[in-house]
């Protein structure tokens, strides 16, 4: 089974930015809710250096038809060079929840 929904994940370096990512989002109608994470400890590489930081974990509840104007959003908004993008696609879930989002949505 797949519905239309997707989850977008990203990360940012401040709590702030977090919140200003995920209020434009959800004010613009690009998606339903956003959960921010905080204290999400990231080691990657980055400019051939393993580094360690501190981020926040964005959540971002919203609809395949959006999944494009949410990327574009996190680009544009985001501090970071390459931000992180991951779109889950949604297979299952709660049809209440799903058409909450439907209405917040439209």
């Amino acid at each position: 089974m797949t519905t239309p929904y997707r989850l977008v994940m990203t990360t940012c370096g401040t709590h702030a930015q977090a919140q200003d990512i995920a209020r434009h989002l959800v004010a613009n109608k690009q998606a339903a809710c956003v959960n921010i994470l905080p204290n999400v400890e990231s080691i990657y590489v980055w400019q051939g250096e393993v580094t360690q930081d501190s981020e926040y974990k964005l959540m971002i509840k919203t609809h395949i038809d959006l999944v494009d104007a949410v990327m574009e959003t996190i680009h544009r908004l985001h501090q970071y060079d390459v931000p992180e993008i991951q779109v889950i696609e949604v297979c299952a879930g709660s049809r209440d929840y799903f058409n909450w989002i439907d209405e917040v949505l439209n």
